[in-house]
């Protein structure tokens, strides 16, 4: 009975540690801040995130964005572009002028995002009905490529 225990035990500690290292293998360092004002949009964009290791915090609106990146910056933020009192796009400018280092991408399902997403200097842009995979892709594309600084 003892011995049975013991290698309960011992299996389960083994088991555990291998699913420890492969889940630290697989887990981003970077972290995200998602700006979305539809609840449901921004738990869906954080579950698909978070599902792919990455560490996501979200803001409501774009007032709440500015206070939390001032409290902790991220590495990547994505900003829906049709936010309430301020767009998606004057928070990417202000944020690019506070964080020059920070990426960002401007989301909508507007079907012009691409022009507002340039001008104001969005690292890439996305429409909402494209798709988890097409985001994820955008997201392995911008944090891949080195930031551009002033």
């Amino acid at each position: 009975m003892i011995n049975t225990t013991l290698t309960q035990i011992k299996y389960g500690i083994i088991h555990w540690y291998k699913w420890r290292v492969l889940t630290k293998m697989t887990q981003n360092t970077l972290q995200f801040l998602m700006v979305e004002d539809d609840a449901d949009l921004a738990v869906l964009y954080t579950i698909i995130l978070s599902r792919n290791g990455y560490q996501v915090t979200t803001a409501s609106d774009a007032e709440t964005a500015l206070k939390q990146l001032a409290i902790a910056p991220v590495d990547v933020m994505l900003t829906d572009w049709n936010l309430p009192v301020m767009k998606g796009d004057e928070l990417i400018t202000i944020a690019k002028a506070e964080y020059p280092n920070i990426k960002t991408i401007l989301f909508s399902n507007h079907v012009h995002i691409d022009q507002a997403g340039i001008a104001c200097g969005a690292d890439a842009w996305f429409r909402k009905m494209d798709g988890r995979n097409a985001l994820l892709e955008l997201i392995s594309d911008i944090v891949k490529s080195p930031a551009t600084t002033e």
